[in-house]
């Protein structure tokens, strides 16, 4: 049994400012993380979508402007090549029709990606029995609730081939290389054997958390995306459906997802796996969540991961910084959802009663974090023309200025948010770069940092002055290449 060792100084946390303005959402023992289509709704989708597409002419005149523009007056970005003038024209188009629409809409749209799993990808069903873990601070009262029939739903995505994929498909099944997944067989299987003390498993791997605004989307509507990670890594991926708001507010979120990541290196009833063979990373919503969960974890003496990689991460509920007001014509994302009458995501992560005042708890915001000491490496990919960039790289200077965690900041020019699940041109340089980060990167770092070869940020103090300007830290795939290769080992 893993429990924490710590009690931690975080106001709102282990030492909260008002308890009565958190509201605690009770954990639910259901596996269901999204709603999805009732005969209540299910009138109001349909007319929304009728309303959706009656703007389809408005959306087709503004594509063949923005072609006509890429071909014979100017590229809206440099790096944009058509195939992305004519994505964004779309994906823009449908997001000015439907800022109005209802969660409800949007859960129903964004199951699309699910349709384009990859032919090679190999998933399995990961789901386990969620234990109470002891666990301190804002997390208490959820946990002490769980009685180990709550089952949190995971799905491992691994490269394979279009062979693995039918089989998938016709049978879903459980991971058999580590064994069976459900905690109650395993443990009948072991009472015979109690005193037999389990290794730790060498297998290295990715735990993953979704985007979707904390809201929205799963495991499975990310198949492209962490297909494509898991096959430039060489890891299997174990993807997370953690609970999602508005019915399961904040914190349920970050607690399946501490839970998650306990559960994989619990030595009794979960993977044995050394944490230092778990790579955390998420995208966007997924991004925050999993910093959120790395902070928690330090600060509760809990053992911590080998690494995060972070693809646009949200850190930022408040929305305070003016990329998104000022990005929004290139980007996806709506101009600062903050406005959104329905579809606030702070408010529904948070509850309107409660936004304003947990909206900057490091938790739910890490870039409020009253510091970055002490974390995992860290390596954040997010694009130039992006809504979240001025957070990015906010963090990215904040986390710089610690003395005691690595961060290397990769900016892609023109490139919008999550530009990784496109496919883009400089998608694949980056998905290529997080491969050489899990591969070689990750590696050499621990080696210099143990040696004690290492100070910060790739071997960059953050305050040195350097012909890269003021954020060094803020690079390509290939001088973070050229920087690792330098080190000392």
């Amino acid at each position: 049994m893993i429990t924490t060792t710590t009690t931690c100084t975080t106001e709102g946390c282990c030492r909260p400012f008002d308890e009565s303005s958190y509201g605690l959402t009770t954990s639910s023992t259901t596996a269901t993380t999204t709603v999805g289509v009732t005969m209540e709704t299910l009138p109001m989708i349909a007319e929304e979508i009728y309303k959706t597409a009656l703007h389809i002419p408005t959306s087709l005149g503004r594509l063949a402007s923005e072609v006509f523009s890429h071909f014979f007056v100017q590229r809206k970005k440099p790096q944009w090549n058509i195939q992305q003038t004519v994505m964004m024209a779309f994906l823009q188009s449908f997001r000015d029709h439907t800022l109005t629409n209802s969660l409800e809409f949007w859960r129903v749209m964004l199951i699309a990606p699910t349709w384009l799993t990859p032919l090679t990808s190999k998933t399995q069903n990961g789901s386990f029995h969620v234990r109470r873990r002891h666990l301190h601070g804002i997390l208490k009262e959820l946990d002490q609730q769980e009685d180990g029939s709550r089952i949190l739903p995971v799905e491992w995505m691994s490269a394979g081939t279009i062979l693995d994929r039918c089989q998938s498909m016709i049978n879903p099944g459980t991971d058999t290389k580590q064994g069976d997944n459900n905690d109650i067989a395993k443990t009948q299987k072991q009472t015979s054997t109690a005193l037999v003390l389990r290794s730790r498993s060498p297998e290295k791997i990715i735990l993953y958390f979704h985007g979707g605004a904390y809201c929205s989307m799963s495991a499975q509507t990310h198949r492209t995306l962490t297909h494509k990670i898991s096959k430039s890594t060489g890891r299997r991926v174990f993807a997370v459906n953690y609970r999602l708001a508005p019915e399961h507010k904040f914190p349920c979120g970050l607690y399946d997802a501490v839970q998650a990541f306990l559960y994989l290196i619990d030595a009794d009833h979960g993977y044995c796996l050394d944490p230092k063979n778990i790579l955390v990373m998420g995208d966007s919503a997924g991004g925050g969540l999993a910093l959120a969960t790395i902070l928690y974890l330090r600060d509760h003496g809990l053992p911590q991961p080998e690494g995060a990689v972070l693809l646009s991460p949200w850190v930022d509920l408040s929305f305070s910084f003016p990329s998104w007001d000022n990005a929004s014509v290139y980007d996806y994302l709506p101009n600062n959802p903050d406005r959104l009458p329905k579809m606030n995501p702070a408010n529904l992560y948070l509850g309107t009663d409660r936004a304003s005042s947990m909206v900057r708890h490091p938790y739910v915001s890490p870039i409020f974090a009253d510091n970055f000491e002490n974390l995992p490496p860290l390596i954040i990919q997010s694009g130039g023309c992006e809504s979240l960039r001025d957070e990015i790289h906010d963090l990215v200077t904040k986390i710089a200025a610690s003395k005691t965690t690595l961060i290397h900041h990769e900016e892609y020019e023109d490139m919008v948010h999550v530009f990784q699940a496109f496919p883009f041109g400089l998608s694949s340089e980056a998905i290529d770069s997080i491969g050489f980060w899990a591969r070689y990167g990750m590696p050499m770092i621990s080696n210099s940092v143990a040696r004690g070869l290492l100070p910060n940020a790739i071997g960059r103090q953050p305050n040195q002055e350097t012909d890269d300007g003021p954020f060094a830290l803020r690079s390509t795939p290939h001088t973070m290449r050229r920087r690792l290769r330098s080190m000392p080992c």
